[in-house]
């Protein structure tokens, strides 16, 4: 009995904490009806918004192709649905039961848009964010574990297409980590209890109000390619969350996201080993050729565990390099000592004489 308690607790424990998963080129708006109109109007609204997430860039929906295809956005969308729910809008001064509109929209058509305009594609492979918030209202700091700001959260990181961690704030986490702490932004304290996340990246929020209401906030995002800081001032400890939000949204499109280039794809050469079999190639062969940056595959040398492609890609170098390695399927030479063959420094890199090594992971 005790046993099944344990489990069950486990169990609530880890859904409580479980990533927020984010369907990019899915939308939801709550309508009041099921007419046509309605629906036309709130597809316009939700396509506005998947434009935002898809290319991570809050300019792209000012371009004049992308405003056009605003305007006829049912052709984007290949299924829809309608939901009921236990929420209300308001209509004239009334407030009248709502269903949920669900519209997917073609990933395809998308991408071309974005591509023929010449706007950035972030691809839907994305860092997970945890996020840590503390205030102090004059009292000494305080973990933050409002239900309403956390819906925020949860809320604007689907609109910006982040997938995101709360944490439990239970007794394991006010012992790894205390308000103080947070306060304080103790980055090894910070570190240490955010493990049992396992995280891509972390974001700690400090902020108070002042008399008059507005409120004061510094933050600190913890990741592997450079801990930026940025301080924010904002109404409401709402809007603060949103801001906070599309500041982090922001910085990974940045990193990430993918601007096609007027002149075409480059290529890189990249030479896998630990290729043991026909199957292992097509196998490593398809991985490459599903990622976003990666337009065509080209075979170039075949040998015992090793193979050589030239991949023909959109963005710069530095990206594909983090495509690379983002799933671990793929081990560099500073992932792996078993990678024997050490690339040239003094040579151009991703070339047929210095090209990309990495292991194959299967």
């Amino acid at each position: 009995m005790r046993l099944l308690i344990l489990t069950i607790l486990l169990t609530w424990a880890a859904a409580g904490w479980a990533e927020q998963v984010v369907n990019i080129y899915r939308g939801e708006v709550l309508v009041t009806s099921q007419s046509a109109a309605e629906r036309q109007a709130a597809t316009r609204q939700a396509f506005e918004d998947l434009v935002l997430r898809v290319s991570g860039d809050p300019h792209t929906v000012e371009h004049e192709q992308v405003r056009d295809a605003i305007e006829r956005a049912q052709d984007y969308v290949y299924e829809f649905n309608y939901s009921s729910t236990q929420e209300t809008l308001e209509v004239d001064g009334a407030q009248v039961p709502a269903v949920r509109l669900v519209l997917m929209f073609s990933p395809v058509a998308v991408e071309n848009l974005l591509r023929s305009a010449g706007l950035p594609l972030w691809p839907a492979n994305r860092p997970s964010v945890l996020v840590w918030l503390v205030t102090d209202d004059g009292n000494g700091p305080t973990q933050i574990v409002e239900d309403e700001l956390r819906q925020t959260l949860r809320e604007h990181a689907q609109r910006r297409g982040l997938p995101l961690i709360l944490p439990l704030q239970d007794l394991e986490d006010r012992l790894a980590l205390s308000a103080r702490e947070l306060w304080y932004m103790d980055e090894a304290a910070v570190q240490h209890a955010s493990g049992r996340y396992s995280p891509n990246a972390i974001l700690v929020g400090r902020y108070s109000q002042t008399s008059s209401g507005a409120v004061r906030s510094n933050w600190q995002l913890l990741h592997s390619q450079g801990d930026p800081a940025f301080t924010i001032n904002a109404e409401s400890p709402a809007e603060l969350m949103r801001a906070a939000l599309d500041r982090v949204a922001d910085h990974f499109a940045g990193l990430y996201a993918i601007r096609p280039r007027e002149e075409g794809p480059d290529t890189t050469v990249v030479q896998i080993v630990g290729v043991s079999d026909f199957g292992a190639y097509k196998r490593a062969q398809g991985y490459l050729e599903g990622l976003p940056m990666v337009r065509r595959v080209e075979l170039v040398a075949l040998r015992p565990e090793a193979l050589t492609l030239r991949l023909y890609v959109e963005g710069e170098l530095s990206r594909l390099l983090s495509s690379l390695s983002s799933e671990g399927r793929l081990l560099s030479s500073a992932q792996s000592d078993r990678v024997s063959l050490p690339e040239n420094r003094f040579l151009p890199r991703g070339t047929l004489v210095n090209p990309l090594i990495y292991r194959w992971h299967d």
